[in-house]
């Protein structure tokens, strides 16, 4: 554990802050709330926006009655590139410039407007090293750090949900003992990780296009829904038996999703010969009714929201988000090191 420190995930519509502190290997989350982030925080990144939601956090860390200032911030996924790199077992300043020359190949942005992070995950056989080589906007990492200090708070970490959740799955979270795929269904955009349990972190990370929000706008857009879209996508999703075909709307967008999962079904069997015997969701995935039968039974493999339950210790925060405990993993994760 991180000291004192608590932990915010500033997502796309909302903003998770809690506390957790580790006993004989299990995590008791003893502070969590949560409460809108503002429409345009990530799309206007101005002083304006910062100030606006700083308010929002100070109001959030009142109400949780927290006392440390230190905070380890984690963001989503969408706004960071991230990359798994096997390299030779060279000095920082060689890693790096070597990243350098090779960094266009997955960053879509001239070096000079983004930060660049590298951690080495570990030493591999042959002189080699594990490396994951993280890079984010400069104008989205300083409008965070800048609203975390319009909010009175020392912000000492910042990460991104595939590094907070790689590390606490690799090192913290053991259940997981045959290899596995979480997918990490995010708002505008996802993210899929594949777990090999004899791997030090996630040994396949991929993206996708495909997110909550999109198949949310699919089904308003293409029906008289209104204001009840949310409740219907909830409450009936892709039970094809429900009152209302939900599922004749937004599947093919679903189909492209469960497609990107297939691929990474297969390249994980082709590359690095492994037989993926559970998925794990998280995030969003409880905004839609039978999402994670649905990927099953088209993909016969097991699938299920990530039973993070197992390393909780029950109390009355795990009780009232019990159905919602997926969404938790990376605010809690960021605090594990």
């Amino acid at each position: 554990m991180s000291g004192n420190n608590f932990g915010i995930n500033i997502g796309e519509q909302t903003c998770q802050m809690g506390f957790v502190t580790e006993t004989k290997g299990k995590f008791e989350i003893l502070s969590y709330g949560y409460e809108s982030v503002i429409p345009t925080f990530f799309t206007n990144p101005s002083d304006q926006t910062a100030q606006d939601q700083a308010k929002i956090l100070i109001s959030l860390y009142e109400k949780l009655n927290l006392s440390s200032k230190k905070v380890n911030v984690v963001l989503p996924d969408v706004f960071s590139y991230s990359q798994l790199l096997i390299m030779p077992d060279l000095s920082e300043e060689q890693l790096v410039n070597s990243i350098k020359l090779q960094a266009d190949e997955f960053i879509p942005l001239p070096l000079s407007e983004v930060y660049i992070d590298i951690e080495i995950i570990s030493k591999l056989p042959n002189n080699k090293i594990l490396l994951l080589f993280v890079a984010s906007r400069k104008t989205i990492v300083d409008h965070i750090h800048k609203t975390i200090e319009y909010a009175g708070l020392d912000p000492d970490t910042l990460e991104n949900e595939l590094t907070a959740v790689g590390r606490f799955v690799s090192e913290f979270f053991k259940f997981i003992h045959e290899p596995s795929l979480i997918l990490n269904f995010g708002h505008s955009g996802s993210s899929i990780y594949v777990v090999n349990p004899n791997f030090p972190f996630f040994q396949i990370t991929r993206n996708s296009r495909i997110g909550f929000d999109i198949i949310f706008r699919d089904l308003k857009l293409n029906t008289n829904l209104g204001d009840k879209t949310g409740e219907v996508l909830k409450n009936i999703g892709l039970n094809t038996q429900g009152s209302f075909n939900v599922s004749a709307v937004i599947y093919p967008v679903i189909s492209e999703l469960i497609s990107e999962l297939e691929k990474t079904l297969t390249l994980a069997k082709e590359k690095y010969h492994l037989n993926i015997k559970h998925i794990y969701l998280m995030n969003n995935d409880y905004k839609i009714g039978w999402f994670s039968e649905t990927i099953q039974n088209k993909l016969m493999v097991p699938a299920q929201t990530i039973p993070l339950s197992t390393v909780l210790v029950p109390n009355q925060i795990t009780q009232a988000f019990s159905q919602l405990l997926g969404t938790l993993l990376p605010v809690i994760a960021t605090q594990v090191r």
